[in-house]
């Protein structure tokens, strides 16, 4: 089971890049283009990665066990649910998917798929992804820690995001995201 987690992770990393490389041929030419926020992304998840150990060794009371078949299992369904997710969103974003912050040539609120739901799934899908592997630390601080890095970097993102899309759609991106929370229905 183990090994099932760590292709998934790979096979998640190779296909991040691949949909990046994908995207940037498929669509149209940026009117603005924010590169920071995914400089703050890579450096926040890397950062939080980066300090699970150390914070495990330094903090082993605060240690547990996700060896247990099942629970393994279930993780591996967890994160597997939630990269469908995110590819679901994105193959709904379609043209308008990009790695960075942007607006491209008639740019378009989309509403179709799963953001009836919510405004960012494809983050959704992120957090749920890397709240679910960050439980793999077998350390709460670890975990913890790993979990708050990846919110302040989406929190960041989808600010940044959302002025930019109030900026350039006004109204209509307005009204829509007055009806739909950001990250979870219902809640935010």
């Amino acid at each position: 089971m183990n090994t099932a987690l760590i292709i998934t992770v790979w096979l998640w990393a190779v296909a991040e890049v691949l949909l990046q490389v994908r995207q940037r041929v498929r669509s149209e030419r940026t009117e603005r283009t924010e590169w920071i926020s995914l400089l703050m992304f890579a450096v926040l998840i890397g950062g939080g990665i980066g300090l699970a150990a150390p914070i495990r060794h330094a903090l082993p009371n605060l240690s547990y066990s996700t060896r247990a078949a099942g629970v393994q299992v279930v993780l591996l369904l967890v994160v597997w649910c939630a990269l469908g997710f995110r590819l679901w969103a994105i193959v709904t974003l379609g043209r308008f998917f990009r790695g960075t912050v942007h607006i491209q040539h008639g740019h378009r609120v989309v509403t179709a798929g799963p953001y009836r739901w919510v405004r960012h799934p494809a983050y959704t899908g992120i957090l749920i992804a890397g709240v679910d592997l960050a439980v793999l630390t077998d350390n709460a601080a670890s975990a913890l820690v790993i979990t708050a890095c990846c919110l302040l970097a989406l929190a960041y993102r989808i600010r940044v995001e959302e002025r930019m899309l109030l900026d350039a759609l006004g109204e209509e991106y307005g009204e829509y995201a007055a009806r739909t929370r950001r990250l979870v229905p219902g809640v935010w």
